[in-house]
């Protein structure tokens, strides 16, 4: 055989192997449930129904890109040598000091964060859990791990829930094996507009899950107290997808939770923009607030905020009380693990706002504020 039909016959079997490998990852993406599923009839009808939706995907009120053209992004050499080799400073250098959850501890308004935009609160007799992810920030067995800790948060350790609210349907917000493991103790899910399919592939039932468009309202009657429980889809300027195919098919917002005795806003995943201003006099003030504090980059600012930004995002809030999330838990980003909380600790010095700084798993209350500097 000569050279050349020896290079022809590799370079055949150099493709049909590349053929296989592609159509073995489109299956995967197809068949695995953790990449979600597709609407039903009447969310489709929603979704096309929404002023919030161009026909073919939901779009933000301000104009937003994902990549931001010109930005000074990492070549694809420095990415490689950050994430096996990361900087100093990129990771913890010990496991980072968590908490276990003690469930006497969750009583009316109390707080939990569990990393990342994870929080657990119980305000008029409701427990009320956001974004549960307990596993990898991705869809792969590689990638997302969470950093190590000292006592890692479980799903076993949560207490009923009689309200979980999802924000939108990325790997590190939701997480299809937690889903899983907590449903037999989960009342009702409230998501934004097309999350549904997501939730009824993985087994949730119909009639525990309920959609809403930006600016809808749930009104939960509160039993023998007085009032009701109100919970609010409000805006946020992000975008969605959990695969290559359906970016933008499904919504993506923050939360507005109204008890009498309490007004917390969930932030969510976002980048700066007016609709926090707007959310303010809609809805606000507010007596405490979650806002993302991490996983920035030039090239996503559109998408996500510098601590700077979200500084001012609490104070666009009216908030009393702050507490930045979206950090402390997994490495998303080029900066180091505790850029974000020193950054907005410094925006938000001398700021008529008051900040909370809890350990992962340590449960607080309004009057009793965690502001120890752990991560020092």
């Amino acid at each position: 055989m000569t050279i050349v039909k020896i290079l022809f016959v590799l370079l055949k079997w150099t493709a049909l192997c590349a053929v296989l490998v592609a159509v073995g990852i489109a299956a995967y993406v197809y068949f695995a449930p953790t990449f979600g599923g597709k609407p039903d009839a009447a969310s489709l009808a929603r979704i096309q129904a929404s002023p919030n939706f161009n026909g073919e995907v939901f779009v933000n009120q301000e104009p937003t890109t994902i990549e931001t053209i010109g930005s000074n992004r990492p070549s694809l050499m420095t990415w490689l040598t950050s994430v096996l080799n990361p900087p100093a400073g990129k990771h913890p250098s010990a496991p980072l000091p968590t908490l276990t959850l003690d469930q006497s501890a969750v009583v009316n308004n109390s707080f939990t964060w569990f990393g990342h935009s994870t929080v657990l609160f119980k305000t008029a007799d409701l427990t009320i859990i956001t974004d549960p992810v307990f596993y990898r920030a991705s869809p792969l067995f590689f990638g997302g791990k969470a950093f190590e800790m000292t006592n890692p948060p479980k799903t076993a350790d949560l207490p009923f829930m009689d309200i979980v609210l999802l924000s939108h349907d990325h790997y590190d917000h939701l997480d299809h094996q937690a889903i899983q493991e907590i449903d037999h103790k989960v009342g009702h899910y409230y998501v934004p507009l097309g999350v549904k399919g997501h939730l009824q592939r993985w087994g949730v039932a119909d009639d525990k899950i309920t959609e809403l468009d930006w600016h809808d309202s749930v009104s939960l009657p509160l039993g023998n107290a007085e009032g009701e429980l109100t919970l609010t889809l409000a805006p946020a300027r992000h975008f969605s997808g959990r695969n290559l195919n359906n970016r933008n098919s499904t919504l993506w917002g923050s939360w507005v939770v109204k008890s009498p005795q309490l007004s917390l806003y969930f932030n969510g995943d976002s980048g700066y923009g007016k609709h926090f201003t707007t959310i303010a006099e809609q809805y606000g003030p507010f007596d405490l607030t979650f806002i993302e504090n991490g996983a920035y980059d030039p090239a996503w600012a559109s998408i996500h905020m510098t601590p700077e930004q979200a500084a001012q995002a609490s104070l666009d809030l009216q908030t009393r009380i702050v507490v930045p999330i979206h950090w402390a838990k997994f490495d998303l980003a080029y900066h180091t693990w505790t850029d974000p909380i020193e950054r907005f600790s410094t925006a938000t010095d001398g700021k008529p706002l008051q900040t909370a700084t809890p350990k992962i798993g340590q449960t607080f209350t309004l009057d009793n504020l965690p502001q120890e500097k752990w991560w020092k």
